[in-house]
């Protein structure tokens, strides 16, 4: 198999790998933030959401419950929005040579998705904390999180960089035996 087929099979690789991440995260939160915001029953256990137990979240009010549902969505939309970047890597990878200006690009979306992801992460948390704060004394909590989705994200990413500069030295060999 030749260098530029196993990059673009490692580009349709990565669109699988984040086609199917995409889907799981849409489902999940969509589930959560439509639970929240009907009112119901949490079926397979007891979730706590924001530091909010679920069977609290369910008797707030009804504004309140919408808050708490767009929180959840910020926070989902948090997660997708790296993984379309990735996506987006794949796509560029696969339709294109790997040192273009679309994989050039699509990286750099991708690393700006990153800080975005935060800030909609981050939002999040505050309308949910905006929400407990109304019912409950109001608590500054910092904490330090080692959340292990970006680090998945950047070692997926890094593992690309890799395997696409690795793939590239074996082109740069060939091409050279040619000559």
């Amino acid at each position: 198999m030749t260098p530029e087929m196993k990059i673009r099979r490692h580009g349709y690789h990565l669109m699988s790998l984040a086609s199917l991440g995409i889907v799981a995260a849409a489902a999940i939160g969509l589930f959560l933030a439509l639970l929240v915001f009907c009112g119901g029953a949490m079926p397979f256990g007891n979730w706590v959401l924001f530091d909010l137990p679920m069977d609290e979240a369910t008797r707030l009010g009804t504004g309140d419950r919408g808050l708490l549902a767009l929180a959840l969505v910020l926070g989902t939309l948090a997660y997708i929005l790296p993984l379309a970047a990735v996506h987006r890597v794949g796509k560029a990878l696969h339709g294109c040579d790997a040192l273009s200006a679309p994989v050039a690009a699509a990286f750099m979306r991708l690393a700006h998705s990153l800080p975005a992801s935060l800030l909609l992460s981050v939002a999040g948390a505050c309308m949910a904390a905006w929400v407990r704060s109304s019912h409950d004394a109001w608590q500054l909590r910092i904490t330090v999180s080692t959340d292990p989705y970006h680090f998945l994200v950047a070692c997926l990413c890094l593992y690309s960089v890799a395997h696409l500069l690795r793939l590239a030295v074996r082109a740069a060999d060939d091409a050279r035996g040619i000559v």
